[in-house]
């Protein structure tokens, strides 16, 4: 949405606000409260716009928690219901006396008539799309009355399925989710008919902003900028156009000026716009001189950001406003030849203002079934939470919807780059002309409300749909099937997403193979290849915290593992009797096929699972800790394996890993997902593991066959690309030089010394002692951004130490002083095996930081080294400095940060610590 003011108001003028004379363009906000019922079930209640029919339902005491228990099937009959949003609203004679009066509804979800005084006025079957209509014509004077008539989205799908002539799978989800079927034939969040993490919750309601505007001739709608270097690659341009809605058979000349903010520049055009010619476009030069920052994705540098205002004066003296906010950076994606051998591929790496930039990330998915509940408190929560975990790309996945402003006002300001799904995933769509018409108006509203953000990376324009295709190859309705693909993404979707936004990457799908697809006829044989562009990864069935399995492709933008949320954040939908590994309720919200057992087996092979003679709900708690181990130490060994690869480039042609995106971030509900934040907010195991394994310097041992292998992996330092002469193999080396004198390099290469030299202190521990056995120190000076600095056989290394088994010993080491906090460990033979002894972690002091209600001090003690130390604050929301971590000294500290005041007497009682032995 671009808001020209705030409607809080219910009806005002604009002109006021920007302080002119003439005409009035008014503004009338139909958000707040709207009766809400449906015939058919005898409801009707008041519920809130923004919202759906469910927090209405909820709100007046109709239904419990959607979220309790099994209610999502128990309500199941709210989806399958038509329900209908009216309210009544008051036009003033200056507003009824204009020339337009227009109903502009940001999101209706989703298939609705609209009606306006008994009167017909539109309908609607696309969530994505912002609706527009002259409604003059069905207004009068004084009291007025608007509905909106939905159909049930569930049933509507259902029919266009049925009269479509042929089948365009998949027909259902898979019987685990407890899902409904056909979301491919309607344009509305794939999710909310369910997903292996989420719940069916098949809303209907407006969903955004709505509202009516009255004008004379011609107004503003929106405006778009793309930000571009100039010739000279010093200074930049700013391309703007500007979209206009015109009273019908007009022909409007007025007076447009476009300003960047806080740098005195600004153009000023006269223009002449009309229905048939709706827009005005020109370029706003900034010289070198104007100095604006660059804007840096998070740990590079600072996030600037301008403000671009665009002010239109009609003739008539209507005047409109908008204001975008943009970055100047330049993105550009580098898919080149890896070496001189062509069988190597090529490269997937993105430079940021002229620098190698390694993607560490994650992916995004809605954080509620009901987005009228996600506030941007919520959002600045979760996504301030990806910034802590250095985290600076994220994919906005494409079963989801298109996020809200505040959302990318946010990955603005934190520098979180923005892979961004075009809402299309895991399936065949239908290709006639109705829906083919829909995609148009959805992509090219979506892509021009986004394209300014300096956050947004590239647009994808599917999720794995280019591999559903591929994987139908040899099939009777292959043929049918790749034409589809070819009509909806490379002959509709790709042309306009590069012709609205030509200087930003597109690529069909992800994963693809970049180039290589395209020449491939854009359904490759292989769309998760490692040679070429991105791929996606899971392996249930192997050992993930050995290495030798996973691939080492040019970039990952998904792999993951399963683990339940925190025992908490289930108290609240679930009964004392529910709290069970095994129980209805547990299995109930287990959406992944065998996902209970699944995770069993796999923390199975690492760690010694309870007897099921273990009470409940202790069992359960203690499954919970297993599985949030087994994810966190699966997705901590892929990430730092991906890392590891990022400057080298194996015989075979594999490596030059560039960026790692887990799935996924956050959770829709309080279940076992693949989040590393769950419901609640609170982190998972996982979490506090990225902020390490992200970590802008790191320390990364693994066993690399029967040796310690130790990796020092460094980023958000300047890199440049250099080539072997001989074989032309590529690699990244730090940089040392202002590149084009810019001043904003000067912070990065201040970076450069301190990063590249160092020592490194390997040592051998016994479980059974606090100082080490032995240990080993190197000084180092890295060459490229991720280098071994240390191998030696274990065997060797354990006998030097005096250890006589690997069950005996592990693997610690850090980098130059140990109080830097650079360190890392690995054990050298399964937990489950190794002799650990029984520790007794406790907490032996909680003091309140100084002047704060929210910090608070931890005071660990330990009679044993104690591996997967776990605490807890039970009520109280907030984060750890660290947890899930190993205790190798007799005291410990940890910090605590509650998200809202707390006492000190609440902090004590709630506070709680286990260890992996606490569970045997």
């Amino acid at each position: 949405m671009h808001p020209v003011v705030s409607v809080s108001l219910t009806c005002f003028v604009v002109t006021a606000m920007l302080g002119s004379s003439g005409a009035s363009v008014l503004l009338m906000d139909l958000t707040g409260s709207w009766n809400v019922s449906s015939a058919a079930r005898g409801i009707s209640v008041m519920g809130q716009v923004p919202g759906s029919m469910y927090t209405a339902l909820m709100e007046n005491n109709v239904i419990k928690d959607p979220y309790y228990r099994d209610n999502d099937i128990k309500f199941r009959w709210i989806g399958q219901e038509n329900w209908t949003y009216t309210r009544n609203f008051e036009v003033g004679s200056e507003m009824s006396g204009a020339k337009s009066i227009l109903l502009v509804a940001e999101g209706i979800d989703t298939v609705s008539t609209v009606f306006i005084n008994g009167r017909q006025v539109a309908t609607t079957n696309d969530m994505y799309i912002r609706y527009t209509w002259d409604v003059k014509p069905y207004l009068q004077t004084g009291q007025n009355s608007i509905s909106l008539v939905f159909q049930s989205a569930v049933d509507y799908a259902a029919k266009e399925a049925a009269s479509y002539p042929y089948t365009v799978t998949p027909v259902c989800p898979q019987p685990a989710q407890n899902g409904v079927c056909h979301a491919n034939f309607i344009r509305k969040e794939p999710c909310s008919f369910s997903w292996d993490w989420g719940p069916a919750f098949p809303t209907q309601g407006i969903w955004k902003p709505i509202f009516l505007q009255s004008f004379t001739s011609a107004i503003i709608d929106m405006a778009t900028v793309e930000v571009m270097p100039d010739s000279t690659g010093k200074g930049w341009v700013l391309r703007t156009k500007t979209y206009f809605n015109v009273s019908s058979g007009q022909s409007v000349k007025g007076q447009l000026k476009v300003t960047l903010e806080a740098t005195g520049i600004s153009e000023s055009h006269s223009v002449t716009v009309s229905a048939d010619r709706n827009w005005a476009a020109f370029d706003l030069t900034v010289p070198q001189s104007a100095n604006v920052k660059r804007w840096w994705p998070n740990g590079y540098g600072e996030q600037s950001l301008y403000y671009v205002s665009f002010v239109f004066v009609g003739t008539d003296q209507d005047i409109s406003f908008r204001q975008l906010r943009v970055g100047f950076r330049t993105i550009e994606l580098v898919e080149d030849p890896v070496s001189s051998d062509p069988s190597h591929g090529l490269t997937f790496y993105f430079l940021v203002n002229g620098y190698p930039i390694f993607l560490k990330g994650t992916n995004w998915i809605p954080a509620d079934s009901f987005q009228e509940r996600i506030t941007k408190d919520r959002l600045r929560s979760l996504l301030k939470s990806a910034a802590e975990a250095h985290i600076n790309g994220m994919r906005v996945w494409g079963g989801g919807v298109y996020e809200s402003d505040d959302f990318y006002d946010l990955t603005d300001e934190m520098g979180i780059l923005i892979w961004q799904d075009l809402m299309f995933s895991d399936a065949l769509y239908p290709t006639d002309e109705d829906f083919l018409s829909l995609v148009r108006r959805e992509v090219r509203y979506q892509v021009r409300r986004l394209m300014h953000r300096p956050s947004i990376l590239l647009w994808s324009g599917n999720n794995e749909n280019e591999g559903i295709v591929r994987n139908k190859a040899g099939q009777a309705n292959y043929t049918t099937y790749y034409n589809d693909y070819i009509t909806l993404y490379i002959k509709t979707i790709m042309p306009i997403v590069t012709a609205e936004n030509p200087n930003r990457v597109f690529v069909p799908s992800s994963p693809s193979n970049g180039k290589e697809t395209a020449s491939e006829g854009y359904v490759a044989k292989d769309p998760r290849s490692e040679f070429y562009g991105d791929t996606h990864f899971y392996d249930y069935s192997m050992d993930e915290w050995k290495t030798d399995k996973f691939p080492i492709p040019r970039l990952t933008s998904e792999y993951g593992a399963e683990a339940w949320c925190n025992f908490d954040t289930l108290l609240s939908v679930l009964e004392s009797s529910d709290l069970s590994y095994n129980s209805s309720q547990a299995f109930h919200r287990q959406h992944h096929p065998d996902g209970n057992p699944e995770m069993q087996n796999e923390a199975s092979v690492h760690l010694t699972i309870p007897p099921e003679s273990t009470p409940d709900p202790k069992r359960f708690r203690d499954m919970i800790y297993l599985t949030q181990i087994n994810q966190a130490m699966s997705i901590k060994t892929e990430s730092e394996h991906y890392r590891r690869h990022q400057s080298s480039v194996l015989p075979d042609g594999r490596g030059l890993t560039m960026g790692a995106l887990y799935w996924q971030l956050n959770d829709i509900w309080q279940a076992p997902t693949w989040a590393s934040i769950d419901y609640s907010g609170r982190w998972k195991m996982l979490h506090y593991y990225a902020v390490r394994f992200f970590s802008p310097l790191i320390v990364s041992p693994y066993m690399d066959g029967s040796d310690v292998n130790v990796y020092v992996i460094m980023d958000q330092i300047p890199t440049v690309q250099v080539r072997d002469p001989d074989t032309q193999r590529l690699r990244f080396e730090p940089e040392r030089k202002v590149k084009d004198g810019r001043h904003d390099d000067l912070g990065l290469l201040s970076k450069v010394e301190a990063a590249i030299t160092g020592t490194v202190t390997v040592e051998v521990y016994s479980w059974g002692s606090f100082s080490p056995l032995r240990k080993w120190t190197n000084s180092y000076q890295l060459n490229t951004t991720a280098e071994s600095v240390f191998r030696q056989n274990a065997n060797s290394m354990m006998t030097e130490a005096g250890c006589t088994s690997s069950t005996e010993c592990f693997i610690y080491t850090f980098l130059n002083n140990p109080a830097d906090g650079v360190n890392n460990w690995i054990f050298l033979a399964e937990p489950k095996d190794s002799h650990l002894r029984k520790a007794h972690v406790t907490i032996v002091g909680v003091d309140q930081a100084q002047d704060s209600l929210r910090e608070f001090n931890i005071t660990l003690t330990t009679d044993a080294i104690a591996p997967f130390v776990w605490l807890e604050a039970g009520s109280v929301f907030g984060k750890f400095s660290d947890n899930g971590f190993i205790i190798i000294t007799p005291t410990a500290t940890v910090k605590f940060m509650a998200s809202q005041d707390v006492d000190l007497n609440t902090m004590k009682q709630q506070l709680s610590v286990r260890s992996l032995v606490d569970i045997y």
